[in-house]
C-alpha cells in the first residue's frame, strides 16, 4: 500500500531518522566516553590510593630497617639526629596519604594507616631513647603491636584498593563492550535506514521521475495515446503524473479544436464567398440597370441633339431664303406680293419647325431630369453598398478584436493553447484580408459616387442648355407669329411692302441669329450627351471591375 506522503515528507522522515540514529550514535559514544572517563577516574583514584598505601608500606619497611639498624648501635651513641631519620621516613609517607585520604570513598582505613605511621615513628624514637630496660621492653612490644596493626591496615587498604580497581576496570570493560554493541546496532540500523532511503529514492522517486519524463517527452512529440502511470499516487510524482494527464488531454482537445477550427474556417470561407457573390450579383443588377438607363438616356439625348441641330440648320437656310425674298421685294413690288405669299408659307413652316424644336427641347428636359433621377438612384445605391461595406468592415474589426483576445488567452494557456493561438492568428489574418477588401470596395464606391456626382452635374448642365434652347425656340415662335402678322399686312397693303420688307429683313436676320444660337445649343447638348455616354461606359467598366474583385475576394 502506497503511503499518502509527499516525497519531501518521506525524505524528511528518512533524514530525521538518520539524524536520530546519528544523534543516538553520538549520544552512545558520549555516554560511553563519560562512563569510561568516570571508570578511568575511579581507576586513577584507586591507583593513587594504592600508590599512597604502597608508599606507606615501603615507609613502614624502611622504618623497620632503620629501627633494626639503630637498635644495633650503643645507646650512648643514639641522639636526636640519629632518631630524626625515622621522622624523615614516616612524614613523607604520611603526607603521601593526604591525597588518597581526600579522594577515597572510605578514608577511615587510610587515616588509620597514616596515624599508624606517625605513631610508629614516635614510639620508635621513644623506644630508642628509652634507657630503662622494662620501659624499653614495653616500648618494643608496643612497636610490635603497631607494626602488626599497620601491616593489617595496609593489607586491608591494598585489598580494598585492588578490589575497587578491579571493579572499575571490569565496569569500564563492560561499558566499552556495551558501547561497542550499541554502536554496532545503531550503525546497522543507520545502514538499514540509508539503504532503505536509497531504495526508496531509486524505486520510489528516481525511476518514476524518469518514467514521467519519458511520458512528457512523448506528449511533447505529439503522442496522444501514451499511458500515464502513477496517477494514483498522492505525492509529487502523482501530481506530476496527473499534470501530464492534463497535458495529454489538452493535446487531444487541441487537436479536436484544430479540426473543428479548420472545418469552421472552411464553412466561414464558403459563407463569405456566397455572401460576396450575392452582394456582387445584387450590385450588378442594381447598378447595371441604372447604367443602362443612363446609357439609353444619353443615346436618346444624342438623337434629340442631332434633331435639334438639323432643325436649326433648316431654320437658318429658310431664314436666308426669306432674306433673299425680302431683298427682292424691295426692288419689285409685284415680286414682293408673290414673295409675300411665299413668305407667309415660309413663316408658317418656320413656326411649325420652331414648335417642333420647342417640343423636342421639352422632351430633352424631361429625359435629362429622368437621367438625373437615375444617377441619383445610382448614388443612393452606392451609398447603401458603402453602408453594407462599412458593416462588413465593422464585423471584420470585431472579428480581428476577438481573434486578438483569443490569441492573448491562448498565450496565457501556454503550450496547451498553442493550437488555438494558430487558429486565432488565421482568423485574425482573414479579418485583416476582409478589412482590406472592404477598404478597396469603399474606395471603388467612392469613385462611383464621384462619377455619379459628375454625371449629375453634367446632366444639370445639359438640362440648363436645353432650357435655353427652349427659351430660344419660344422667342423664335414669337418672332414667327410677328412675321406672320407682317406678311398678312404686306398682302393687304402692297403699298406698305417696302417698309414691311425692311421689317421682315430685320426679323429674318434675328431668326437667323436665333437659329444659329439654336444650332450652338444643340451642339452643346450633343457634346454633353456624348460625355454622359462616356461616363456611363466608364462607370460600367468600374462596376464590372468592382464586381470581379468582390467575386475574387
Amino acid at each position: 500500500m502506497t503511503l499518502k506522503f509527499k516525497i519531501g515528507t518521506k525524505v524528511t522522515i528518512a533524514a530525521v531518522t538518520a539524524c536520530l540514529l546519528v544523534f543516538g550514535m553520538i549520544a552512545n559514544q558520549w555516554f560511553s566516553a563519560q562512563t569510561m572517563v568516570g571508570n578511568i577516574a575511579a581507576i586513577g583514584r584507586e591507583q593513587t590510593i594504592l600508590n599512597g598505601i604502597v608508599g606507606a608500606q615501603l615507609a613502614m619497611a624502611r622504618m623497620r630497617d632503620a629501627l633494626h639498624s639503630l637498635e644495633a648501635r650503643p645507646a650512648d651513641r643514639l641522639d636526636e639526629a640519629a632518631t630524626r631519620e625515622l621522622d624523615q621516613i614516616a612524614r613523607p609517607a604520611a603526607e603521601g596519604l593526604d591525597r588518597p585520604i581526600a579522594i577515597a570513598l572510605k578514608p577511615d582505613v587510610l587515616k588509620r594507616t597514616q596515624e599508624g605511621l606517625l605513631r610508629y615513628a614516635g614510639d620508635a624514637r621513644s623506644y630508642l631513647t628509652e634507657r630503662q630496660p622494662e620501659a624499653r621492653a614495653k616500648a618494643r612490644r608496643a612497636l610490635g603491636e603497631i607494626e602488626a596493626a599497620a601491616d593489617r591496615v595496609i593489607g586491608e587498604s591494598i585489598k580494598n584498593a585492588q578490589s575497587f580497581t578491579a571493579g572499575a576496570t571490569e565496569a569500564a570493560l563492560a561499558q566499552a563492550d556495551a558501547a561497542s554493541w550499541r554502536g554496532l546496532i545503531i550503525g546497522l540500523v543507520g545502514l538499514a535506514v540509508v539503504l532503505a532511503s536509497a531504495l526508496l529514492m531509486i524505486f520510489g522517486v528516481s525511476r518514476p521521475i524518469r518514467r514521467i519524463g519519458e511520458v512528457l517527452l512523448g506528449i511533447a512529440d505529439g503522442r496522444s495515446d501514451v499511458a500515464i502511470p502513477y496517477t494514483e499516487r498522492f505525492d509529487e510524482i502523482g501530481e506530476t503524473a496527473r499534470s501530464a494527464r492534463v497535458f495529454r488531454d489538452n493535446l487531444i482537445r487541441s487537436r479536436t479544436l484544430e479540426a473543428e477550427a479548420a472545418e469552421a474556417r472552411t464553412e466561414a470561407e464558403a459563407r463569405r464567398k456566397s455572401a460576396m457573390q450575392a452582394i456582387a450579383d445584387g450590385f450588378e443588377r442594381t447598378v447595371g440597370g441604372i447604367i443602362r438607363v443612363v446609357s439609353d438616356a444619353a443615346t436618346e439625348l444624342q438623337a434629340t441633339a442631332e434633331s435639334m441641330t438639323g432643325t436649326a440648320n433648316e431654320t437658318a437656310m429658310k431664314s436666308a431664303t426669306v432674306a433673299s425674298a425680302a431683298a427682292a421685294a424691295s426692288t419689285n413690288v409685284q415680286t414682293v406680293a408673290s414673295a409675300a405669299e411665299q413668305l407667309g408659307s415660309s413663316v408658317s413652316e418656320i413656326g411649325r419647325q420652331v414648335t417642333g424644336s420647342a417640343d423636342l427641347a421639352q422632351g430633352a428636359v424631361s429625359e435629362a431630369d429622368r437621367t438625373a433621377q437615375s444617377v441619383q438612384a445610382l448614388s443612393a445605391a452606392a451609398t447603401r453598398i458603402g453602408d453594407v461595406v462599412g458593416l462588413i468592415s465593422n464585423i471584420a474589426g470585431q472579428t480581428n478584436l476577438l481573434a486578438l483576445n483569443a490569441t492573448i488567452e491562448a498565450a496565457r494557456a501556454g503550450e496547451a493553447g498553442r493550437g488555438f493561438a494558430v487558429v486565432a492568428t488565421e482568423v485574425k489574418e482573414l479579418a485583416n484580408q476582409t478589412a482590406k477588401a472592404t477598404d478597396e470596395i469603399a474606395a471603388q464606391i467612392g469613385q462611383i459616387q464621384g462619377a455619379t456626382t459628375e454625371a449629375v452635374a453634367a446632366i444639370g448642365s445639359i438640362t440648363g442648355r436645353i432650357r435655353e434652347i427652349n427659351s430660344v425656340a419660344t422667342s423664335i415662335a414669337t418672332a414667327v407669329e410677328e412675321q406672320s402678322a407682317a406678311t398678312q399686312e404686306i398682302v393687304r397693303n402692297v403699298a406698305e411692302a417696302a417698309a414691311g420688307t425692311g421689317a421682315v429683313t430685320t426679323t429674318i436676320t434675328g431668326v437667323a441669329d436665333a437659329a444659329e444660337g439654336t444650332g450652338a445649343a444643340a451642339t452643346q447638348v450633343l457634346a454633353s450627351a456624348s460625355a454622359l455616354s462616356g461616363h456611363a461606359e466608364r462607370l460600367g467598366a468600374e462596376v464590372q471591375r468592382f464586381i470581379a474583385d468582390v467575386r475574387a475576394a
